[in-house]
């Protein structure tokens, strides 16, 4: 084999070798860019699950607290309408009373 011959060659083996190493990084460089955007689209899904997921507890604990504070509003009224009632009964004697009182300083 002449010198030429080897060094045709060995171009030749350095040409397949600069072909392989620059296909490996066209490789690496597409299988990142596929990580990257399957990461992207995994986050976004994460990302609109979460917010799902806070809405519908937001949505639940309003409606909790609602029902929370009705009761506590129908229990306020409830209070008062046995005030009112208990006041209503009292009324009578009450005026009673201050009847007598006036008419005993009156008398006095």
């Amino acid at each position: 084999m002449s010198r030429e011959e080897v060094l045709d060659r060995i171009r030749d083996a350095e040409a397949r070798r600069r072909t392989t190493a620059e296909e490996a990084r066209r490789q690496k460089d597409r299988i990142l860019t596929e990580a990257r955007k399957e990461a992207r689209r995994i986050l976004d899904e994460a990302g609109e699950a979460a917010a799902g997921a806070a809405a519908r507890k937001v949505q639940e604990e309003t409606r909790r607290i609602q029902q929370e504070r009705q009761l506590i509003v129908d229990s306020g009224h409830q209070k008062v309408a046995l005030q009112r009632e208990k006041s209503a009964a009292r009324l009578p004697a009450a005026i009673d009373r201050i009847c007598q009182e006036f008419m005993r300083s009156v008398h006095d």
